[in-house]
């Protein structure tokens, strides 16, 4: 099991979710002890991310929760000893204080466990002995964060083989103002790192919403409640692309009533800026370029929320329904700067699946459109049609299902047998050669199709109608705009060779086959969902 909310445990605490209720600070002696071990025992797979997550978590904490590097104490590498005598040492401390203030202590580990201990770098921390120092500090409130996984093939988890998550029940009467558990996993579930990120994802996304992402209610004020809610979706999210689902998990038996305000990002210490984000949609964000280092991935509940981050230049992808945009961005210390206000290059997903980039294989799209062809008969009228389609974009090539309907009228031999000719279709257009320009797409493609012909008569003279099966064959030029979303405008032509039987002249009788050279051409939208 894994538990990645030191922060997150403090506002459980001291309050309850639900309604509006008074908000608290963490109090000014608040400790911290934050340790972690990316070795465990022999033949269990190193991590690379648990002591960073560790010491993440406490640059965070005192950057925009308030708690004073004098009382951070992060231990990397830990072993069993050097954290039992920090905690021993720290809840003296605690105790030696006293004078009715407020205080807290946070607890926070990251690293390889099983059900019964922490595994530090080839010593082992009971878990029974961890909980019980914590729930018997002196401590106003204490907070326990065990964070402890198992490994997997795209994403690392912690731990060697599959063990039952450990139980922490709160037992009996719990005094002062409360005790707090929080994990990143539910029971019998694996927690995990992930190389891209550079950390677990629970302790990235707990990061972020202390940073600002989780802000719901943009009072520049992170409450408990709120980085829970963001924290438990973008876990299972990013869990979502792996084979096991995580589910962030918490426990709590407080007294009082009150929700903790984990963090101000709009009052952030040190060398920091703000990046005001646009839509509530998911950036990635990274240091320096494009491909840097991902400094945050985040899924802002609202628009314009106000995100933390450290001094710097930024590379940001902002995800739309229907294109990125990448944005270059510089973050001064004490300055915000607006995404929206900054030039970007957007990029759709259609392009993305052609230049084989982005996610997404391939892309569905639906297409209707109207147009002309070139008369099939002599004395017949540009027949008008309406297509209706169905698009497949591949990394290869795109291609599209159609089917077309068309009207034209005819005035018939000395006009004494006018008609109406009428066309249904159902083709395929290939399409594997696309240039994505600037302001537009143009594509090159094969169409074929299949045609039932009708005719009808309405002269002097009494016809039956006819019937006849044809086919149409053509190369094609397209060229799409982008205008919203995943709307484009289309245009296209084609010379075109349509094939079908017709009347032969009275004196052959029967029907010869014709074989017209003519011209498609048609615009309309295409829709990419």
């Amino acid at each position: 099991m894994r538990s990645r909310a030191a922060v997150l445990a403090a506002a459980m605490a001291l309050g309850v979710l639900g309604a509006p209720s008074p908000a608290w600070a963490l109090p000014p002696d608040t400790w911290l002890v934050a340790f972690a071990s990316n070795r465990g025992d022999a033949g269990e797979l190193p991590l690379l991310y648990a002591e960073r997550d560790a010491q993440q978590l406490a640059e965070v904490l005192q950057a925009h929760g308030g708690v004073s590097p004098r009382r951070t104490i992060v231990l990397g590498a830990a072993r069993v000893e050097e954290v039992r005598d920090t905690l021993h040492e720290v809840n003296a401390r605690i105790r030696e204080a006293g004078g009715g203030r407020p205080t807290a202590l946070v607890v926070f580990y990251s690293g390889h466990a099983d059900a019964e201990a922490l595994h530090l770098g080839g010593t082992r921390l009971r878990v029974e002995e961890l909980e019980s120092v914590v729930r018997g500090s002196a401590a106003t409130v204490r907070l326990l964060v065990i964070d402890a996984c198992r490994s997997g093939a795209i994403t690392r988890v912690k731990g060697v083989q599959p063990a039952p998550e450990f139980e922490m029940k709160l037992q009996g009467e719990v005094t002062a103002e409360g005790l707090a558990i929080v994990t990143s996993s539910a029971a019998g579930e694996s927690s995990q790192e992930s190389d891209q990120l550079r950390g677990s994802f629970f302790t990235h996304h707990l990061v972020n919403a202390l940073r600002g992402a989780g802000d719901q209610d943009q009072d520049h004020r992170v409450t408990l409640a709120e980085v829970y809610a963001y924290t438990y979706a973008q876990t299972l999210r990013s869990s979502g692309r792996t084979a096991a689902l995580q589910h962030p998990t918490y426990s709590y038996d407080v007294k009082g009533k009150g929700e903790l305000v984990m963090s101000q990002p709009s009052a952030a210490q040190g060398r920091g800026g703000w990046l005001r984000l646009a839509e509530p949609t998911t950036y990635v964000i990274t240091e320096g370029r494009e491909g840097g280092p991902v400094a945050a991935e985040v899924a802002p509940p609202r628009a314009a929320t106000l995100l933390a981050l450290p001094e710097g230049a930024y590379f940001v992808q902002e995800r739309l329904p229907s294109e990125y945009r990448e944005y270059e961005v510089r973050v001064a210390s004490g300055r915000e700067v607006a995404l929206a206000s900054l030039p970007h290059r957007a990029v759709r997903y259609d392009q993305l699946v052609r230049r084989r980039g982005g996610e997404k294989a391939h892309l569905h799209g639906l297409m209707l459109l109207a147009g002309g062809r070139g008369a099939a008969l002599e004395g017949e009228t540009v027949p008008f049609n309406l297509l209706a389609g169905y698009t497949l974009d591949l990394p290869w090539l795109s291609v599209s299902a159609r089917l077309r309907a068309a009207t034209a009228s005819s005035r018939g031999l000395e006009e004494l047998l006018p008609g109406r000719h009428e066309e249904l279709g159902a083709g395929v257009l290939v399409q594997p050669f696309a240039v994505d320009f600037p302001i537009a797409s143009v594509g090159l493609g094969l169409m074929a199709e299949a045609v039932l012909h009708r005719q009808t008569f309405a002269g002097v003279r009494d016809a039956p109608d006819r019937l006849s099966l044809g086919a149409s064959f053509g190369g094609l030029l397209s060229v799409e705009r982008h205008l919203y979303r995943g709307v484009a405008l289309r245009v296209e032509a084609s010379p075109l060779t349509l094939f079908f039987r017709k009347a032969a002249p009275p004196e052959q009788g029967g029907s010869v086959l014709a074989t017209p050279f003519t011209w498609w051409a048609a615009g309309g939208l295409v829709w990419r969902l």
